[in-house]
């Protein structure tokens, strides 16, 4: 068929052993040959454009991809240690929705007409769609941070007001049930059943008890696996945890 080639003016990134690797975790019978910016390959029949192919769309989908976040990351007004808690996150959801076997068909028509693929030029062109959808995963993933961000704050603040706060209850009693309600009671045997609890709610009722010691149960089969952590921020000392 031909000599086939990829090159980069734009990615940092080693392009020759990146496709040696997919090259060799796809077990295919192409050479390829190259450095960091410039790789080629002689393929024979269709089988071997199939598989270089398939390895051209695994570097851009999995490794260049990567770079492309980054950028989009890089581009939010945010500090550089919120860029960093963005990025793992932003990439993990591209990599849910990657795409790859409709981009490996379009790369088996791209090289039926050309011989070389500049790959920042395809990236840019004929990857508008997974383009977007990366965009979206950032995006997301920021928003996912702030809200963490601002989570975590509003766990400080309880945890200030209840340690001004005089207690107004004694010792709590907390069971989650397995069917995700829950049970309050005291030392003086006042009990309240919940149908339906919430971590946020869960949290509410505590805030306003103020108790002196809290007692969890956890049947729930950890399904409130964060709960004990926030319970601790917010009754620093106060709280048992039971599985």
């Amino acid at each position: 068929m031909g000599v086939y080639s990829i090159g980069t003016d734009k990615y940092e990134a080693d392009i020759g052993w990146l496709m040696s690797k997919r090259l060799e975790k796809l077990g295919c019978s192409v050479v390829a040959e190259g450095d960091k910016a410039y790789v080629s390959a002689e393929l024979s029949g269709a089988v071997q454009m199939d598989e270089w192919c398939a390895a051209v769309a695994e570097l851009l989908m999995m490794d260049l991809a990567q770079f492309e976040i980054a950028y989009m990351v890089n581009e939010l007004p945010i500090s550089l240690e919120e860029k960093k808690a963005v990025l793992p996150g932003a990439i993990r959801m591209a990599r849910r929705s990657s795409g790859i076997g409709a981009v490996q068909n379009a790369l088996v028509d791209y090289f039926g007409e050309h011989s070389h693929l500049q790959l920042e030029g395809y990236m840019g062109f004929r990857m508008k769609e997974y383009r977007r959808e990366w965009e979206r995963c950032v995006l997301k993933a920021a928003d996912e941070l702030l809200l963490d961000a601002e989570y975590m704050e509003l766990m400080r603040v309880l945890a200030a007001f209840v340690k001004l706060r005089s207690p107004q209850a004694g010792d709590i009693y907390l069971i989650l049930n397995p069917d995700g309600s829950c049970t309050f009671t005291d030392d003086k045997d006042i009990r309240i059943d919940y149908e339906r609890c919430t971590g946020d709610g869960i949290m509410s009722v505590l805030v306003g008890l103020a108790p002196e010691s809290i007692t969890v149960y956890d049947l729930s089969g950890g399904r409130c696996a964060s709960l004990f952590d926030n319970l601790q921020r917010v009754f620093e000392g106060r709280v048992r945890f039971f599985k």
